[in-house]
């Protein structure tokens, strides 16, 4: 993906990479809800996932810390330069906070898990995506590159761990799950060799054998977690 443009999704990887993702499905079923109608996006990037969500009916909120990224997902809908811990909007006013890769590059994640509870109404939903260090190939990637796409990687998760983070910060986990054994060879190489795209129906069938066996040694995780209506 080329992060200095504006991203449509399902223009940008061939149909059988998105096969290999499996939050997907649930994000469809909470986009389906009519309960759900003001969402955010923390991290929005070039809004790849803002257009997604369009494509599903609903008006999404973007937020960046970077100018130019901003500019980008004002393509596909409202977006605002602020960071995930000062989020500007007011309590109990979204109904779904969608967090993709982004929560790792925030240094204080408790800071950040309480600003999508105070900006969540009861009932409301967080939808994390994010990178793990259940994989070896990740957690010793990341201190030989202690960044990506200059951007600090400052906080590191297991899957475990995060679940357990989540929930001590006032949600109720409903779906959570391990994805990503080879994503180096379906998700980073064709992105860097764009002609690898054609070998990705070949490997899809290998990821998805793989995550049958070794699912904890996933690359990537998926947690869709429900605000409490108790706690802090």
């Amino acid at each position: 993906m080329d992060y200095r443009k504006p991203a449509v999704f399902g223009e940008n990887w061939s149909p059988s990479r998105y096969q290999v993702l499996p939050y997907f499905e649930w994000e469809k079923t909470v986009l389906a809800r009519p309960d759900i109608r003001r969402v955010l996006e923390i991290g929005c990037g070039n809004g790849w996932n803002m257009s997604r969500f369009a494509q599903n009916g609903r008006v999404a909120f973007g937020l960046d810390t970077v100018p130019q990224r901003v500019a980008l997902a004002q393509t596909h809908g409202p977006a605002l330069l602020a960071d995930g811990l000062r989020l500007p909007f007011a309590a109990d006013s979204l109904d779904l906070i969608y967090i993709q890769h982004v929560l790792h590059h925030i240094g204080d994640v408790d800071r950040a898990l309480a600003e999508v509870r105070r900006c969540l109404r009861p009932g409301g939903v967080l939808f994390l995506v994010e990178t793990v260090e259940d994989n070896p190939i990740i957690h010793w990637g990341r201190r030989l590159y202690p960044s990506w796409l200059g951007d600090e990687i400052n906080a590191p998760f297991t899957f475990a761990g995060l679940a357990t983070q989540v929930a001590d910060s006032g949600f109720r986990v409903q779906r959570a799950g391990q994805y990503s054994v080879l994503f180096w060879l379906w998700e980073i190489m064709p992105d860097q060799f764009p002609p690898l795209e054609k070998l990705t129906p070949y490997v899809v069938p290998i990821e998805h054998a793989l995550q049958k066996v070794v699912r904890r040694l996933g690359a990537h995780c998926y947690l869709v977690a429900e605000k409490e209506s108790f706690g802090r």
